[in-house]
């Protein structure tokens, strides 16, 4: 027995070449640090170093304040019943059509609707007539949107050539800079379908 405790507490006991792998583990931790510490020094002091001496700003933008004019509105166009009759059952829609342009431009595009009302409406109640099941079950009626919008544009915004009314006998001053009044979409409201029975 005494014989196993004494093997136990030499087996126990540390070897002689451990003390040695000890003091060569502190001198790789010794060594990094101190190579850490030195690529910390050169890398402050490239970025010190880096750079001009004198900043200045050659051009300052100032933030111009936003223009009330340049926002957007929408123009009421169109509130009303429309059918459809394409399933072979006829049914109502209760629709709102509005259009969006530049607060700017408001009332000049509320005069051409005005001036307009009875042709955008028949435009308006044809496009809707003619719309299959399809553009009926979209909740957006997103194509029929877009079929609406293009009708508004090419019938209120001016043509794209710059042509000029004819009745306008005189150009302003400053032509170039005034821009015409123009839509830039619009807004298709709608109820659910309403059978009606004839």
């Amino acid at each position: 027995m005494a014989d196993k405790k004494t093997e136990a507490t030499q087996s126990e006991e540390k070897p002689e070449g451990a003390a040695p792998a000890k003091k060569s583990g502190l001198k790789f931790v010794l060594i990094t640090v101190v190579l850490l510490a030195i690529e910390g020094g050169v890398l402050f002091a490239l970025f010190s170093m880096g750079g001009p001496k004198d900043a200045q700003a050659t051009h300052s933008e100032e933030a111009k304040p936003a223009d009330p004019a340049d926002d957007s509105c929408e123009v009421p166009v169109f509130s009303g019943a429309l059918f459809n009759n394409s399933t072979g059952i006829n049914y109502a829609f209760k629709v709102e059509v509005f259009v969006s342009t530049k607060a700017k431009h408001r009332d000049a595009i509320t005069k051409k609707v005005e001036d307009s009302k009875a042709a955008l409406r028949a435009e308006i109640a044809g496009i809707w007539r003619m719309a299959n099941s399809d553009d009926l079950g979209d909740p957006l009626f997103e194509s029929l949107r877009r079929r609406i919008e293009a009708k508004l544009m090419d019938r209120i915004n001016p043509p794209e050539g710059g042509e000029k009314d004819p009745h306008d006998a005189k150009e302003p001053k400053d032509a170039k800079a005034s821009e015409p009044a123009r839509i830039t979409g619009a807004v298709v409201i709608s109820t659910p379908p309403v059978r009606q029975d004839r």
